[in-house]
């Protein structure tokens, strides 16, 4: 007996069968919060001078990337520029051809672009990402601030699959750094902290500092 193989339904997973499908796009026209999850910084430092053009370099690229899990996968883009008329913005675009269960698909790319002329914001990512690695994590959190429903996408941009009339503003952004080491014991942490317990600490005072102190 032969069995046809079932289609793979991409309208059900973190995937859409449309990169930018009406029903993602008026989720993040709506929202008013971008919560992207920082898992790679490239930080680029030139100094002196170049010998190909004689042009003074002494400065740094910044090339950040995350992704967002909801409303479904979207790989995202972080650029800075020096530009301080606006805090940033954001728009979208198209990766194409994708392998995904034997299909080609278009992914989503949402592309972020801070006003950063002080290196400031692109300074406090890598410093957010590496804390959260140096406590074990694989991610760093940052919430970027815009308004409720701006974000549509206009005809002509859904023809193209992309952002054509350019971007939509960014009001701001917050992250969290938080720094501890990866096997702290439980009784150290703030006791506000949700990780807080006593249930490891240890019967005789003498002991804490062999917890503490413990590789």
């Amino acid at each position: 007996m032969f069995f046809k193989r079932s289609k793979v339904n991409l309208n059900r997973g973190p995937i859409r069968e449309i990169a930018w499908d009406d029903k993602t796009v008026e989720w993040i026209a709506q929202t008013k919060q971008l919560n992207v999850r920082i898992t790679h910084v490239l930080k680029t430092v030139s100094l002196g001078q170049s010998q190909a053009d004689n042009e003074y370099r002494d400065r740094a690229e910044w090339a950040v990337h995350g992704v967002m899990t909801s409303p479904k996968f979207i790989p995202v883009s972080i650029t800075f520029a020096g530009n301080e008329a606006q805090f940033g913005g954001f728009g979208y675009n198209r990766m194409d051809n994708y392998d995904f269960n034997g299909r080609k698909i278009n992914l989503p790319l949402l592309e972020v672009w801070l006003s950063d002329q002080s290196g400031q914001k692109a300074e406090l990512l890598y410093a957010a990402l590496r804390d959260a690695i140096m406590r074990g994590g694989k991610y760093c959190g940052v919430r970027f601030w815009k308004n409720k429903g701006e974000g549509l996408m206009m005809e002509i941009d859904k023809e193209h699959g992309y952002s054509y009339q350019g971007g939509y503003p960014i009001l701001g952004m917050v992250t969290w750094p938080e720094l501890h080491a990866k096997r702290l014991p439980k009784w150290a942490f703030p006791t506000d902290n949700w990780d807080f317990s006593l249930n490891t600490l240890p019967e005789l005072a003498s002991d804490l500092n062999k917890q503490l102190e413990a590789q």
